[in-house]
């Protein structure tokens, strides 16, 4: 396989910035958390969720571009976050690994963005949704591969956990089934599909609105105070943010910033751009407090999220999770 797209091995250094920027918001009451996440409890089923791989076709060509999309069926529970890997096993140099998005995702926060390895052999990832979902094929994320030879890939979900929306963080069993393509030689006369450009060049919407969020601890950035923002893109995906803060140019981030002002409040401009290059744009405004929040949603975001990172970071700290 290929070497991966340099832009996405940048995005393995934020992610130690993205578990630190969770731990800004640990302070919360505890009670305060459980009350949040045990009303929307619902009555489960013995069956286990199963964690799949499919494409939108039947057969595979050489010198095709697929999206594979990583799914689960969550057996008609509720569920609120899962981590994992997929392996893909292949023939060296048969495949190339084009893109990792979560274009279509269910899932919102990721402690864990799925990123591969240094050898494109497998992608990791932990992703969360702060009110649960129950679905029979929710996307987790896409990988798009390059067919370059005739020959058998293999994409297998490993390692897959699912977590039931109880407020206990509740481990459910997982069932996995993995998938297995014959890449055939080359039709005469017939142009290559290529899922990837169909859907970058279709795009034409721009990503959701989102929130930013100011943050400052001790333990994070050395204490200085930092933005944090993610949003999603349905189609494309988000491919980076650009962050102007007052009158500074601007610079790309994946979901953090460190303000350069420390001592004074400026405006910052944060435009989130998806792969085809549709933005959209939030302003952060000082002038409010971190804590003057629109609705109780927000609340039940930011709590999630150190509830899925106190999962992902014990899981780590155990050594369940492969890097």
């Amino acid at each position: 396989m290929q070497n991966y797209n340099p832009k996405f091995k940048s995005d393995i250094r934020t992610r130690q910035e993205n578990f630190d920027f969770l731990l800004t918001f640990m302070n919360f009451k505890s009670s305060f958390f459980i009350l949040i996440f045990t009303f929307s409890i619902f009555p489960l089923s013995a069956s286990a969720s199963t964690a799949y791989i499919d494409a939108q076709h039947s057969e595979f060509f050489e010198g095709d571009t697929i999206m594979f999309s990583v799914r689960v069926d969550s057996e008609n529970k509720n569920i609120n976050a899962v981590e994992g890997n997929v392996r893909l096993d292949y023939i060296t140099e048969s495949v190339s690994l084009v893109d990792v998005n979560t274009a279509g995702s269910k899932f919102s926060l990721w402690p864990g963005k799925p990123l591969p390895s240094e050898n494109n052999t497998s992608i990791s990832f932990a992703g969360g949704i702060p009110l649960g979902l129950n679905s029979k094929d929710a996307i987790i994320f896409n990988i798009v591969l390059k067919l370059q030879e005739v020959g058998q890939i293999t994409l297998t979900p490993n390692n897959f956990s699912v977590y039931l929306n109880d407020g206990k963080g509740t481990k459910d069993e997982v069932s996995v089934k993995n998938l297995v393509i014959d890449v055939l030689p080359k039709k005469l006369a017939s142009q290559a599909v290529d899922d990837w450009n169909t859907i970058t060049s279709n795009d034409t919407t721009p990503p959701e609105p989102f929130l930013i969020y100011l943050g400052q601890e001790g333990s994070v950035f050395d204490g200085k105070k930092f933005l944090s923002f993610s949003t999603t893109d349905t189609q494309s995906g988000i491919a980076y943010y650009e962050v102007i803060e007052g009158d500074l140019p601007p610079v790309r981030s994946n979901g953090t910033y460190i303000l350069r002002e420390q001592d004074k409040s400026v405006k910052v401009t944060i435009i989130a751009y998806d792969t085809s290059g549709n933005f959209k744009k939030e302003v952060y405004n000082p002038k409010y407090s971190y804590f003057n929040f629109k609705n109780i949603a927000i609340i039940i975001v930011i709590i999630f999220a150190i509830f899925l990172f106190v999962i992902y970071k014990k899981r780590k700290k155990n050594g369940l999770i492969q890097k």
